[in-house]
């Protein structure tokens, strides 16, 4: 068994994970995506909170082997906050995006609506919720951790309209430590990832398998 299959064992239903980068180095954001390729050749539906460029986002899933364009609009939905916030537009299939003015009050209003629309447009069925990067809101707005819990409170809004599997959180704790905190204290597992003589592994500090060391590239 590899190391996103062990992850994703880990996670009671409905459950959060935080996959946090504690080494710049260990490339735990790398290997959240490899647990999105995961899901993606299981077949699951996945809708995944975008702060980062999408074009980062592409190339950074193509190097651990994941063609993001084949499974988008299909079994990959993705909201689309960097561009929504500076306003580059995209036009594929399965993204999605807010226009106009958006401020961090205005942003959440906004979001809301459209959560809420488009819960309604579809029966979601077997969805996880997935974020790269969480600490990209840092990035994004004034008042980071306000608008992260507000957005965070949706959470229950989906899981109240849609047959949520799980969520699954990518943080960097160097850029952003009051969002990675928060996360901590959210979730039901925790993976902090860490460079430990030469190798890359993750070590699950919260949840039943505490004290666990995983590689995460290779390994049994």
């Amino acid at each position: 068994m590899d190391g996103t299959e062990r992850v994703l064992r880990m996670l009671p239903a409905g459950g959060v994970l935080s996959l946090i980068q504690s080494d710049l180095e260990s490339n735990g954001e790398l290997f959240s995506l490899l647990v999105l390729r995961r899901l993606l050749e299981r077949g699951e539906t996945v809708f995944l909170f975008l702060y980062e460029p999408f074009r980062v986002f592409e190339n950074n899933a193509t190097t651990v082997g994941l063609n993001v364009r084949e499974s988008l609009g299909k079994n990959l939905h993705i909201f689309d906050a960097f561009g929504s916030v500076y306003h580059l537009p995209r036009e594929e299939d399965g993204i999605h995006q807010l226009s106009g003015y958006l401020d961090d009050s205005v942003f959440i209003i906004k979001l809301r609506e459209w959560a809420v629309k488009t819960l309604e447009s579809r029966e979601w069925r077997n969805l996880w919720i997935f974020t790269y990067t969480s600490t990209g809101v840092c990035k994004l707005f004034r008042r980071p951790y306000l608008v992260y819990r507000m957005i965070w409170a949706m959470r229950e809004l989906l899981l109240d309209s849609a047959d949520t599997r799980g969520t699954v959180l990518t943080l960097s704790e160097q850029e952003c430590p009051e969002i990675s905190d928060l996360a901590y204290v959210t979730s039901d597992v925790v993976i902090e990832t860490h460079v430990v003589n030469g190798r890359r592994v993750g070590i699950v500090t919260k949840g039943a398998n505490e004290g666990e060391v995983l590689e995460l590239f290779g390994g049994d």
